[in-house]
């Protein structure tokens, strides 16, 4: 049978790298342009930091510290539109499926790593040297870990280890470039039938891993600029401030575990008939209308 149009044969004999090294670079190079000059000045001094650390080949681990819509999806993007079309491997994980479907090619971390699902003290990545995978990781450059705070710390735990035995050095993650990213104003890991304190100390920065991590903050909320043309910014921006405090256990002090929180009135629907749609058609303003309507959505 004939080849199909743009068939490229697998040079490697590693399906894996070869998937990660058949993309379309001039596209790639195109996308890299359009997100890098997108990225606010912070974005851009995150972006280079790693970068640095990429091509000197130094093993770094990150942690990018941001709440939602602060720009972190962004600076993956643009990281990974240049190195890949430079020709090398990027992987791109996350803790859960839908943060995961935000990220190009992104791929649960169990799955990618072959992680044990119930991660012990001393378990392991599932990944036998010599193996595709194994191979994979030795030519990766970069890896990045999306809401981190999600999974158990045994889980960063078992990568360290298999990255060490397969790249034959004891610098953590073997001497790879991971980034980490999330808050934990979000979910923490869920521990059967645990304490408070049993969640705590589940966490990523009760490992000994944090130890080694390099704090990387983002503050400015782009999402509340892209919308500043919109009548309601002040509105977003107060709710969005309002959220943080919650987060940050500002509200409801003094905070034993159990606090009460008065939400702002500006912040309720209050003329209703039934409310479950009252919320939709707050959310959702002229959806029954235009629900057909493909520019719409």
């Amino acid at each position: 049978m004939p080849y199909p149009i743009g068939y490229v044969a697998n040079t490697h004999g590693n399906k894996l790298i070869f998937n990660e090294m058949a993309y379309d670079k001039e596209l790639l190079h195109a996308e890299f342009n359009n997100y890098y000059y997108s990225v606010t000045d912070v974005q851009g001094a995150i972006f280079y930091k790693i970068m640095r650390v990429v091509a000197s080949l130094l093993g770094e681990v990150y942690f990018l510290y941001g709440y939602g819509g602060i720009g972190k999806t962004l600076i993956w993007k643009t990281l990974l539109f240049v190195i890949r079309s430079n020709g090398e491997i990027f992987v791109t994980i996350a803790s859960s499926e839908i943060a995961s479907l935000l990220l190009p090619e992104g791929r649960i971390t169990h799955s990618k790593f072959a992680i044990p699902v119930s991660a012990t003290q001393n378990a392991t990545c599932n990944i036998l040297q010599g193996s595709d995978l194994a191979e994979l990781l030795k030519m990766t450059k970069l890896i990045i870990w999306d809401e981190a705070p999600m999974c158990h710390k045994f889980s960063f735990e078992a990568l360290d280890k298999s990255l060490k035995d397969i790249m034959h050095n004891d610098i953590s993650f073997g001497g790879k470039v991971i980034v980490f990213g999330s808050d934990f104003h979000q979910i923490l890991p869920v521990v059967s039938r645990g304490s408070r304190s049993d969640i705590v100390h589940a966490s990523i920065n009760a490992s000994y891993i944090w130890d080694h991590c390099q704090i990387l903050k983002l503050t400015k909320n782009t999402r509340l600029q892209t919308n500043a043309a919109d009548t309601n910014s002040d509105d977003l921006k107060q709710f969005s401030n309002w959220l943080l405090d919650i987060g940050d256990g500002k509200l409801g002090e003094p905070n034993d575990g159990y606090g009460e929180i008065s939400i702002p009135d500006e912040f309720l629907i209050k003329d209703f008939n039934d409310p479950m749609q009252a919320i939709v058609e707050t959310t959702y303003p002229n959806s029954l209308q235009n629900y057909s309507n493909v520019d719409f959505l």
